[in-house]
């Protein structure tokens, strides 16, 4: 777990105390996270992502760690520190505040809109950025269905979506099923309820194969669509 003192946890950093490069690196651990990554994230994907060499990432990382932005595990990656993650989800926030606009009000699709609004993330103030929150009804999304910071730094959980829409082997809680009659004592007898974890092991044209931790379940795709999970992490971790 990332060390956290109360002054991170309590105190607000400041963008202006970082340049450019440094929430790069910060945004890029976040965005791991958000990809459903678990633990440290390796300096090979931070170099990667960034299109940098890895000493170079690493030199990096350990300055970000040595100014308690980042947490540095020798061997396994990098990993945010409260005081590191407020900075990355203020940056997350302009981001996908700008995204919206660029998008819903410029005409821009959502991809070129993110990468437009990648220009402006680092230039724009907190205040500017609750304004631009504000005029666009406080959006919990980006074009990209990314979830947009709050105000208050905290992330919003995701929204949930169709089984049938979540990737193969992401961890999700299922929050609603929608089948009725015979269908839903189907997934009621096999435990398919809210509340419950599960993942996708398989799929194909027949159907899903998912897994219940006790137990797996075939699910044909009108089952699957019948049932609104939200994804609570990465992958399960193997037995």
């Amino acid at each position: 777990m990332p060390k956290e003192s109360v002054a991170e946890v309590t105190a607000l950093p400041e963008l202006s105390t970082t340049s450019e490069a440094e929430q790069m690196y910060l945004i890029t651990v976040a965005r791991a996270v958000e990809a459903g990554t678990e633990g440290p994230v390796s300096i090979a994907r931070i170099a990667g992502a960034l299109q940098v060499s890895v000493p170079s990432a690493n030199e990096m990382v350990r300055k970000l760690d040595s100014r308690g932005l980042l947490v540095y595990e020798p061997y396994h990656g990098a990993q945010l520190s409260a005081a590191g993650r407020a900075l990355a989800n203020q940056v997350l926030r302009t981001r996908r505040l700008w995204a919206t606009f660029l998008a819903g009000h410029l005409g821009f699709d959502a991809a070129e809109a993110d990468e437009q609004a990648c220009s402006l993330e680092h230039a724009t103030t907190g205040e500017a950025a609750d304004r631009l929150a504000e005029y666009l009804g406080n959006p919990a999304a980006g074009p990209l269905g990314q979830p947009i910071p709050t105000k208050s730094l905290s992330v919003p959980p995701p929204a949930p979506v169709r089984l049938d829409d979540l990737p193969v082997g992401v961890l999700a809680e299922v929050v609603a099923v929608t089948a009725v009659g015979r269908s839903r004592e189907f997934l009621r007898s096999e435990n398919v309820i809210p509340g419950v974890t599960l993942t996708i092991t398989a799929a194909g044209s027949s159907g899903l194969l998912v897994d219940l931790t006790d137990r797996e379940v075939h699910l044909s795709n009108r089952l699957a669509a019948s049932i609104d999970v939200r994804r609570v992490g990465g992958h399960r971790a193997s037995a």
